[in-house]
């Protein structure tokens, strides 16, 4: 189904990291990082909430805000904003005295209100749990960064893809927009050898803060409507939920079994390379 919102669409807006290339790897990597700061005794206690938050047996989930001030996670709806319950590490809910009701997009700072988009999250809030400073946990995550450049089978090239983004090109207008730097994102694009689709690179897009305002210049620049329009990404909270609060369409590439809202406006898929 999701070949038929790209095949429809007349511009196409496709993250980067996580969504143009393969693999879940790095993020195992990422965690192995992370524990490595952290004394003996919590290690284990690290994995065994990150094996249950992968099982779906855990309140930090994709679709999530981790409230890092309270050190609890809350629903949120993409839509209204609206935080809904929250809970506590043990999946037991929580009153808050004094919380907001509503948080949007561009209030997420990433320190007290952390979006859960992508599976670089999760090990984020378990890291904060356990006491480990931002500072720190970026420390992990460009190490993490370095080390799936340097060493073999974290970036992986979609069977296919290159071809299928060649085929799309003919009459539709692609772009990337992705939170990497210019530089970074040049350089894997050329390594994935998909740079020569694009029409327009969108780089250090400080997204979800400013992912509406990159898709309302997109739409107006290419003089597209909304409903001709499809974000394609793997954080819900970066590429899906803006799109769909715009009125666009969108693709979610997630492992995960449900949405975390009912819409027909976007469909999920776990790779892009089903049957090129």
């Amino acid at each position: 189904m999701y070949k038929d919102y790209l095949e429809q669409a007349k511009v196409i807006i496709f993250d980067l990291d996580g969504t143009l290339y393969e693999g879940t790897d790095h993020f195992k990597l990422h965690v192995e990082n992370l524990k490595a700061k952290l004394d003996q005794e919590k290690k284990q206690a690290f994995q065994d909430i990150y094996d249950q938050i992968l099982s779906g047996n855990h309140p930090v989930q994709i679709g999530k805000i981790y409230d890092g001030l309270r050190d609890i996670v809350w629903g949120w709806n993409p839509f209204t904003e609206a935080l809904t319950e929250a809970c506590n590490w043990e999946h037991e809910r929580v009153h808050v005295d004094g919380a907001p009701s509503h948080i949007a997009a561009h209030e997420f700072d990433f320190k007290n209100w952390v979006p859960i988009g992508d599976g670089w999250w999760p090990p984020y809030a378990i890291a904060r749990h356990f006491g480990l400073s931002i500072d720190a946990i970026q420390e992990s995550y460009n190490r993490t960064k370095e080390q799936m450049a340097q060493l073999g089978g974290y970036l992986n090239q979609t069977p296919g893809l290159k071809e299928y983004l060649s085929e799309l090109k003919n009459d539709k207008h692609l772009i990337v927009c992705t939170n990497s730097d210019g530089d970074d994102a040049k350089r894997l694009l050329q390594f994935l050898e998909i740079e020569e689709n694009f029409d327009e690179l969108i780089p250090a897009a400080m997204k979800p803060v400013n992912t509406k305002k990159h898709f309302n210049y997109v739409l107006q620049k290419y003089d597209v409507e909304p409903n001709q329009t499809v974000s394609v990404g793997d954080n819900f909270m970066n590429e899906v939920a803006p799109a769909l609060q715009l009125g666009m369409k969108a693709v979610w590439l997630t492992d995960a079994a449900e949405k975390p809202v009912d819409d027909d406006q976007f469909v999920l898929t776990d790779t892009l390379a089903q049957s090129f």
